[in-house]
């Protein structure tokens, strides 16, 4: 009972930073949802239908991009930009380096639901008359998006945790509030514990929608 008096009255202690960081956290996310998304779209087709070159440069960059950590990617934006007379803020950095790894991942994604179409359904496009452009806009990404609305709303949710990596350079989110009241106030686990939930609810909320989300696509076309 002690102990519940106790992390109740820290948590209140915490609530406006914990606000304030998590505000921090929804704008990182906002931020970096959408540029993922758009990112992962231009590279798609370049990796798909790019030529020689094209798809191996594209290739490269995704295999890069998926497999070296997000934190040292950060770090190399962080660093390096400036070094090419470039310098955002803390907070671009993050959102730069959060975009650019889940775009490579999500362009997988979606290069995965378009090579799980049968080919003949673009054969069966084609003996309609189709263009091969009309075969895909109208028959193919259709049904791959259907086939990907799952993997992408786990990606993104991936995406919204991963927000917490940008405490690593300067920026005040949720995991970075943490830090220093734990420096501050010397308690630990009742900090860590406000953060795991307050993330839980986050993430958790975004399931709930996407879930929303793909109920409603399912039944508009079933």
């Amino acid at each position: 009972m002690d102990f519940l008096v106790n992390l109740l009255a820290i948590w209140a202690r915490l609530y406006p930073s914990l606000v304030s960081g998590f505000a921090v956290t929804i704008s990182v996310a906002l931020a970096a949802i959408p540029l993922a998304l758009l990112g992962a779209l231009l590279l798609t087709p370049l990796r798909m239908w790019g030529g020689s070159i094209i798809h191996a440069v594209t290739g490269a960059y995704i295999e890069f991009m998926r497999n070296t950590p997000l934190l040292l990617q950060i770090y190399l934006i962080y660093f390096g930009l400036p070094l090419l007379g470039l310098y955002p803020s803390e907070f671009m950095c993050g959102v730069i380096g959060i975009a650019m790894q889940h775009a490579a991942f999500l362009a997988e994604i979606y290069r995965g639901g378009i090579e799980s179409i049968s080919q003949r359904q673009w054969d069966a496009a084609r003996a309609m008359g189709m263009t091969w452009a009309t075969a895909l806009r109208n028959v193919i990404l259709p049904q791959a998006g259907l086939r990907i609305l799952g993997p992408i709303g786990n990606q993104l949710i991936i995406l919204v945790k991963d927000t917490s990596l940008v405490s690593a350079i300067g920026v005040v989110d949720l995991t970075m509030v943490g830090k220093v009241s734990i420096e501050r106030l010397a308690v630990t686990l009742e900090i860590f514990l406000a953060i795991a939930l307050i993330y839980l609810a986050l993430t958790g909320a975004l399931g709930a929608v996407l879930r929303i989300i793909e109920r409603r696509v399912l039944e508009r076309i079933g």
